[in-house]
């Protein structure tokens, strides 16, 4: 009898445009590019600017390029949906393809487990239609900006950093065209390229659950450090960020109160804190407790530059920079709206 097919050599989907998977536009329309990002470096506490400032190719706010950006939720204080997790993310990714004048480059893509519902085309459409950000486009237009989106499906992590490889194929032909159009034209740097890998820590355990922790760390550790070598390749102009959908913690907080803006806690504060601890806290929580409290958990962390978490304080859903190793964002934080 045949031996069972490994699922780990299964091949990722080719990517997709998002575009496709719904109605052809029939129409096309011309855009220009918003202003330039104007903000200084520090901001002050409020985490709220940063994001609607949005995704930059400077290194002076939060969502910066060059950079891998990790965004995960609380499990002691947070609703485990993928939605709580998937709507800043999708916000920062709509405010850039609105933002960003139409053309034959890739504007964005997204390496997703094809049951994560946030960044799905129709959602993604809806959410360009319904955004604050400057008037409201048509639906032509929003399908237009779908255009630029290539979805890439996987089911596991070797799936996973299967389509981050494609994805830096597509990101070394795109610089080098980028660099041929300047070099005849003169031309400005191209818009930024945005990078969402969703769920790598969840896929990483389930390589752990069909093998051992020793593959599923290792896995994880290497397509980590592929992302932030592309990160630090495309340093210009390419945003990675990733959604980790299994939650950070256990871990103790004081959920009573919002802090003020002037106690956010900044490098170098001088916290006590307990020996073999991960460095890795939040301004709401007690003292002692651990966000990081798994070795996948430990070693997605070592793979993020500026760790954003996000949880609920008085029934408030709150994201604060809880780790941000080539900025000055830590201790940042924002009330964050769902109806945004």
């Amino acid at each position: 009898m045949a031996s069972a097919p490994s699922i780990h050599a299964a091949e990722p989907a080719c990517p997709v445009l998002a575009h496709s998977l719904l109605t052809k536009p029939e129409c096309r329309a011309t855009y220009t590019e918003e202003p330039s990002y104007e903000a200084e470096q520090n901001q002050g506490w409020n985490l709220k600017d940063d994001w609607d400032t949005g995704i930059q190719p400077n290194n002076s706010g939060i969502f910066r390029c060059g950079a891998v950006i990790g965004f995960s939720r609380l499990r002691s204080r947070s609703r485990d949906t993928d939605e709580y997790i998937g709507q800043i993310p999708r916000y920062l990714l709509t405010s850039h393809l609105l933002r960003v004048a139409p053309s034959t480059e890739p504007s964005a893509f997204i390496i997703h487990p094809s049951n994560f519902e946030p960044l799905a085309p129709r959602i993604l459409l809806n959410a360009l239609q319904s955004s604050s950000e400057g008037p409201r486009i048509s639906r032509s237009e929003a399908m237009e900006r779908l255009d630029a989106v290539q979805l890439l499906p996987v089911q596991t992590l070797p799936n996973a950093a299967q389509a981050i490889g494609k994805v830096s194929e597509s990101l070394q032909e795109l610089l080098e065209r980028r660099q041929a159009q300047q070099k005849l034209a003169f031309a400005e740097p191209g818009p930024p390229v945005v990078l969402i890998v969703v769920g790598l820590d969840t896929l990483a355990e389930g390589v752990i659950r069909a093998s051992n922790p020793v593959r599923g760390t290792a896995l994880l550790a290497a397509t980590l450090r592929n992302l932030t070598r592309m990160a630090r390749a495309y340093s210009s102009w390419l945003s990675i960020i990733l959604i980790n959908t299994s939650g950070l913690g256990p871990a103790y907080f004081e959920a009573h109160h919002l802090p003020e803006p002037n106690h956010a806690k900044k490098p170098g504060d001088g916290d006590a804190r307990p020996s073999g601890d991960d460095g890795i806290h939040s301004i709401f929580s007690t003292s002692g407790s651990t966000l990081l409290s798994t070795l996948p958990m430990k070693t997605l962390d070592q793979g993020i530059d500026t760790h954003i978490m996000l949880s609920d304080v008085k029934a408030t859903q709150v994201a604060e920079v809880i780790k941000d190793r080539i900025g000055t964002g830590l201790g940042k934080w924002g009330i964050w709206s769902p109806k945004r």
